[in-house]
């Protein structure tokens, strides 16, 4: 009795939670200092570098910005549109495993001068995505 309260909880918490997370960061994205954040993590990745010619880091937060609230919205929307929420947790886990990416593709997360396993703040704000990742992908298999 309690095993199945405690997991129907920890479900509810783990997506809707997933939700606001991607909600919430998203609004921080639409603000200059994030893009400026981003531009920094932009310049230092080897997968992101080059879009930095084309498009400003301005614009690409506001891409992220508005992708990630609507991700949030289509997983919360899976007692009501579940194919919507399965869409949702697919773009979750490709955001995630992008963001994730960083940790292996960006210098930008080690701690200068000691490199490894001393984090960075970015690097530190990466190892959550891990977590994240996690979710995004039980969210993604509870609404297929």
């Amino acid at each position: 009795m309690l095993s199945q309260s405690l997991k129907k909880v920890g479900h509810f918490i783990f997506r809707y939670g997933l939700a606001i997370a991607f909600i919430w960061l998203g609004l921080m994205k639409l603000k200059n200092m994030e893009a400026d954040y981003l531009k920094e993590l932009l310049k230092q990745s080897s997968l992101f570098s080059w879009m930095l010619k084309y498009i400003t880091s301005y614009t690409f937060s506001l891409i992220i910005a508005y992708t990630q609230m609507t991700v949030g919205v289509m997983l919360a929307l899976k007692p009501v549109a579940r194919k919507v929420s399965f869409w949702g947790g697919v773009v979750a886990c490709v955001l995630l495993i992008v963001s994730v990416s960083a940790l292996f593709t960006s210098s930008y997360v080690w701690q200068p001068p000691y490199g490894f396993p001393d984090l960075s703040k970015f690097g530190q704000s990466l190892l959550k995505d891990i977590v994240l990742l996690g979710a995004a992908l039980w969210c993604t298999g509870d609404s297929a």
